[in-house]
Formats: C-alpha cells, sequence, structure tokens
C-alpha cells in the first residue's frame, strides 16, 4: 500500500471507530453519554499533558498524548455530525481552506523571502477581509484562556493600539507598583473595612499576576509556559529533597528542610 494511502487508511480506521463507540445501539455507553459539554474538562487536561511532553521534549509520551487530543477532536466532531452541524471532514476541509488562504505567499504569490513581521501583518490583512477585524482589539474569547495566557493575550492586543510600556523595564516598574500595592493592602487592614479586606487584597494580588503576565511578554516568554517550566522545577527538587532526606520528611524542621533544599540547588549547579 503506498505510503499516503496508508496514511489515510489510519485516519479513517480511527474516525470508524469513533462512530462504533457512538452507535445508538452497540457503542459504548460511557462515550454515548457524553455531549460537548462533559467532554470539554477533557479537551482540557489533554491538551496540558501534551504541553507537558513538549516542554520536556518526551517524544515517546508525546506521541499518545497527542493521540488523546486528536480523540477528543475526534469525538466532538461525531457528536456535532449526529446533530447535523458538521463532521470531521467538513473540519478537516474548512482548516485546510483557510491555511491556503491565509498563506498566499506558499500557496499563490510563491514568496518565500517575506519577513516575518511582514507575514503578521499580511496575516491581520487576511483575517480583517474574512471579518475578523482586529478593530475589536480585545476580544471576549480571550478571556476563555487559562489566566496567565489570557493576561498575555490582552497586553499583545492592547499592544498593537500603543496602550502598553515601551520597553521591559517600564513593565518591571509597574510591576514592583503593584507589589508595593499589595503590601499596603495586606499591611493596612484599617485602611479597608472588614468586607472589602479580603476583596482589597485579592485584586491587589490580580493586579500584581496580570503585571507579571505583561513584564513575562515584554522579554519574549509566554508566562504559561514559563510557568509551567517553574512548576516541573519544583517538583523535581522537592522529589530530590525527599530522595535524600534521611529522616521523615513530616519530622523535620523549617530549618532543617531549608538545608536540604539549598543541597539540592547545589547539587543542580554542579551537575551543569
Amino acid at each position: 500500500m503506498h505510503n499516503k494511502t496508508l496514511k489515510t487508511h489510519y485516519f479513517d480506521a480511527l474516525v470508524n471507530t469513533i462512530a462504533q463507540l457512538r452507535d445508538p445501539e452497540t457503542g459504548c455507553p460511557w462515550d454515548l453519554k457524553q455531549d460537548h459539554h462533559s467532554l470539554s474538562t477533557y479537551l482540557i487536561e489533554e491538551s496540558y499533558e501534551l504541553l507537558q511532553t513538549l516542554l520536556n521534549k518526551d517524544f515517546k509520551n508525546m506521541k499518545e498524548e497527542l493521540g488523546d487530543v486528536l480523540l477528543q477532536i475526534l469525538l466532538h466532531s461525531r457528536i456535532a455530525s449526529e446533530t447535523h452541524h458538521f463532521d470531521i471532514e467538513e473540519v478537516c476541509k474548512s482548516l485546510n481552506e483557510k491555511m491556503i488562504r491565509r498563506h498566499p505567499h506558499v500557496f499563490s504569490d510563491k514568496d518565500n523571502n517575506i519577513s516575518i513581521p511582514e507575514l503578521h501583518e499580511r496575516w491581520e490583512e487576511i483575517k480583517s477581509k474574512e471579518g475578523k477585524k482586529q478593530s475589536e482589539f480585545i476580544k471576549e474569547k480571550d478571556l476563555h484562556l487559562p489566566a496567565l495566557k489570557s493576561a498575555h493575550k490582552i497586553g499583545a492586543r492592547t499592544q498593537k493600539v500603543n496602550f502598553d510600556w515601551s520597553n521591559p523595564e517600564e513593565a518591571i516598574e509597574q510591576l514592583e507598583k503593584e507589589l508595593k500595592e499589595l503590601k499596603e493592602a495586606i499591611l493596612n487592614p484599617e485602611t479597608n473595612s472588614p468586607y472589602n479586606f479580603e476583596n482589597s487584597i485579592e485584586e491587589e494580588l490580580g493586579d500584581l499576576l496580570f503585571s507579571v503576565a505583561q513584564v513575562s511578554r515584554h522579554l519574549n516568554f509566554d508566562p504559561e509556559i514559563t510557568l509551567s517550566k517553574a512548576n516541573n522545577k519544583f517538583y523535581t527538587r522537592f522529589q530530590e529533597m525527599l530522595k535524600i532526606s534521611d529522616k521523615d520528611f513530616m519530622n523535620l524542621t523549617s530549618e532543617e528542610k531549608e538545608l536540604l533544599w539549598q543541597k539540592v540547588k547545589r547539587n543542580e549547579k554542579s551537575t551543569l
């Protein structure tokens, strides 16, 4: 069988498998019970599990996690087809047409020497013609992203209309200002009524986190990925603390735990 035909065969076989799982008479009771809403949490979870393999360059598990994300896409497409909205073929057709339409430098102009800034400008022009003009500035759908990613996206959008800091230094100054305001809210509860005390702290903490996302953006880092890497680093270090401790971790004093933490950090540096 030709390689291209073989790839098509595997995809068609997978689509058929999903159809069988959703068969009203012979399908799986769990799969038949699912709808777009009930499956939404799995799409989020699987996407983050895939992200983890990407960050770790874990190609062995990346293949499986890509499959799990694809499963969610196929399930949603199958459910949509059952209500006569669209099917996976229409999803693929629509995506293919959009990719060709938005990449004229590849498929029509044949201008592969175009610069990245020019590509971004052309991309926005094409989206504008599609009725997706960026004059809306911040979009409601931006708020549907994970919070850090959403803050990053909002900042990127307002940057395009010159409502942004000019450089990372200015963004850091704002970050320091927000940190100061949070400290004041915590240390001076008398300035807030008892009812508003926690709300005030939460609001200032939110402003601080939003500013962190903007500093990250100005430094050309995605805050969601950056935080994910930090989470991984903490997890690895904590596991190493448990490994090298010669006592029950729960019985260690705070000072002993800090010494372990510093030892783990020194060991990291010595292996670099």
